[in-house]
């Protein structure tokens, strides 16, 4: 440090300085400790990103493992420790592979249902067609079951083709406002002639007045119909048909019978196609009238009365 005197003035100056090879080696100290910082820092992003790396691609390529054996339908659980970070995706995978097996295991018995349904009528057709030509049955008697079970199958291909539309995204429905009512009269007239055929009536209790609902009417005539169908098979002497609107502003049509009713471990199953119950199976024809009425945003329930089985069927009313 240095004081200087100005002559001119009363004034003076002061003047540090030092020596510039310290502050050079200063900066070179601060700049190797940077450097240092650098690596270290480097090092440490390094070792931890290949650390996160590795956590998340092992349980990844454990995910690609399962989902290849999915595809070749092995519907094995994904077991992934609770605290990984991709839980949540391991949770939903395995829900879809639960969904999955269920449907797979759904396809494979209807397949199987399927077959079994088409074997029967081929076959009986087949025997009284072999005991015409070899002249071991009566002709007539035979004419008449070969006729029987012809319809029978005509049917049920008609269902399964019917079936496979609706399940079909591109089925149409033809949404319109009609008179419900109107609707039930038809079918019901229509089907009174099959129930008397089978000694049995079908008696209806339809309020007056027209019920105006959005609807498909070939498809609600056909759901009606299948529960009239289902009816008539099981019921002793009559089926009766009623409907009301309730306070809700819906349509409540109720379809019951005086037949045996539906067995309590059937109950959660009518619905399901080719479920074979204690009392045999419920076939195509109500899987179907389930599907039309869910499409018309409706509900459809099961159930005994006491004196035998009745199908519930609620509909919203046009407004």
């Amino acid at each position: 440090m240095v004081r200087v005197n100005n002559p001119s003035s009363n004034l003076s100056k002061i003047v540090f300085y030092t020596r510039m090879d310290k502050i050079a080696e200063l900066q070179r100290t601060m700049n190797l400790i940077l450097l240092i910082v650098l690596f270290v820092a480097a090092l440490i992003a390094t070792l931890f990103s290949s650390y996160l790396s590795k956590k998340i691609s092992t349980p990844l390529s454990k995910l690609c493992a399962h989902i290849r054996n999915i595809s070749e339908r092995k519907f094995n659980r994904i077991q992934i420790p609770a605290d990984d970070e991709i839980l949540e995706l391991v949770d939903n995978i395995n829900i879809m592979v639960e969904k999955l097996e269920s449907y797979d295991l759904a396809q494979k018995t209807f397949l199987q249902n399927v077959s079994h349904e088409l074997r029967t009528p081929i076959m009986s057709i087949r025997s009284y067609a072999e005991g015409i030509e070899y002249g071991v049955v009566e002709t007539d008697e035979a004419v008449k079951v070969i006729l029987d079970e012809t319809q029978r199958l005509t049917r049920l291909v008609e269902n399964l083709l019917y079936l496979s539309r609706l399940d079909s995204i591109e089925e149409p429905y033809n949404f319109e406002v009609l008179d419900f009512h109107e609707l039930l009269h038809y079918v019901a007239m229509r089907m009174k002639g099959i129930a008397q055929q089978s000694g049995k009536e079908i008696c209806t209790k339809i309020e007056p007045e027209s019920v105006r609902l959005s609807g498909d009417e070939e498809k609600l005539s056909r759901a009606i119909t299948n529960i009239l169908d289902n009816g008539i098979r099981y019921a002793r002497h009559k089926i009766e048909i009623n409907s009301r609107i309730t306070g809700e502003n819906n349509i409540e049509l109720i379809i019951s019978d005086d037949g045996p009713g539906f067995d309590t471990e059937d109950l959660k199953n009518v619905f399901t196609r080719f479920y074979k119950g204690k009392r045999g199976h419920f076939g195509l024809g109500l899987s179907i009238t389930k599907s039309i009425i869910e499409k018309h945003s409706g509900t459809i329930t099961a159930g005994n009365t006491g004196e035998g089985a009745f199908i519930k069927i609620t509909l919203p009313v046009a407004e």
